[in-house]
């Protein structure tokens, strides 16, 4: 598909971009990472990556001055933009007033302060193509996938030491609590990086484009075999029961890596008297499992986490069959 610039040159030239923030007196802020993509054909083939097309309303998280907009706006059905700096929201809304509330729906607000299941629900939306602001990539992936199973499909340009705990597998030296939360929601499908030297103001770090696919199930595939098949039907019906359990199973998680590098054991019995209750009984099923009472977090698969939980929270016992504790 050949897109044309919505003015006589492309907003992510480097020239139309410098042009933009001096002539509104814009200096971008730190503490919202902003860094804008100053190379057009990388865009483009972000919006051929994330295979945008004419069905698709698109979430765009950090949509500055239209970098990025510019390019899918041609391609989508709608686009859903959200941006924090007031500044830039009025920038972007002079660029594209002729698309303003017909093809692009602009958002005023904190990406963070959103409820993205009333978000997905009022408008449709089917996929996340965004460069996401670095200091949120992380903590906003995570609430869009907890609020919402609707937006299934997520295209996210972050910086490389996000994507390398996003791609972590135990042990690697980058996995840790996010890896696993990110994992029990989604599944890594592919991705391609990006230079530093593509962006303004240049970042310290190179980026990368990934694709992240939602799960199909609530529970991975590969403990099913562990489930006690009377309840999984009843639990995928109920989606409370789904929220507290995942919240429950979180919190465990940030427990077991609360001191990263300590021993499993250790990190968890630092946490309060229920560890340490349950310590022999987490022994017995690391054993079970091939795993020493000397392992670390950072060696425990999802499905070994899981199991752990189910193993010493009584109120999900039921959840295993007979002899699986």
């Amino acid at each position: 598909m050949t897109e044309k610039p919505i003015n006589p040159t492309y907003i992510s030239t480097p020239s139309r971009t410098m042009e933009i923030l001096r002539h509104f007196g814009i200096i971008l802020r730190k503490t919202y990472g902003q860094n804008f993509l100053i190379d057009t054909n990388v865009l483009k083939k972000i919006a051929s990556f994330a295979d945008v097309d004419e069905k698709d309303t698109i979430l765009e998280i950090g949509s500055g001055i239209g970098s990025l907009t510019e390019i899918i706006c041609q391609r989508a059905k709608t686009i859903i933009a959200v941006e924090i700096d007031t500044s830039l929201a009025g920038i972007f809304k002079q660029i594209f007033e002729d698309y303003i509330d017909k093809k692009i729906s602009l958002i005023k607000n904190d990406a963070m302060k959103l409820n993205y299941s009333e978000l997905a629900d009022n408008y449709g939306i089917t996929k996340c193509v965004s460069n996401l602001p670095y200091k949120i990539a992380a903590p906003v992936l995570l609430k869009i996938l907890s609020e919402t199973q609707k937006i299934t499909d997520f295209y996210v340009t972050i910086q490389k030491d996000i994507a390398e705990r996003i791609l972590a597998k135990p042990g690697d030296k980058n996995y840790n609590a996010f890896s696993v939360k990110l994992n029990f929601y989604s599944h890594f499908v592919k991705s391609f990086g990006i230079s530093r030297s593509c962006f303004y103001p240049k970042p310290y770090v190179d980026s990368v484009t990934v694709y992240i696919r939602r799960n199909e199930r609530f529970l991975p595939s590969s403990i099913l075999y562990k489930i006690n098949p009377l309840i999984v039907s009843d639990v995928l019906k109920n989606y409370e029961l789904q929220i507290s359990f995942t919240q429950d199973f979180f919190r465990f998680v940030e427990d077991c890596f609360y001191h990263r590098r300590k021993k499993l054991i250790n990190s968890l019995n630092l946490r309060g008297t229920f560890y340490k209750d349950n310590e022999q009984k987490i022994i017995r099923m690391l054993e079970k499992y091939g795993f020493s009472n000397d392992t670390r977090p950072e060696e425990i698969s999802l499905e070994i986490f899981l199991l752990l939980f189910l193993s010493i929270k009584d109120e999900y016992s039921y959840f295993l069959k007979n002899g699986d504790i």
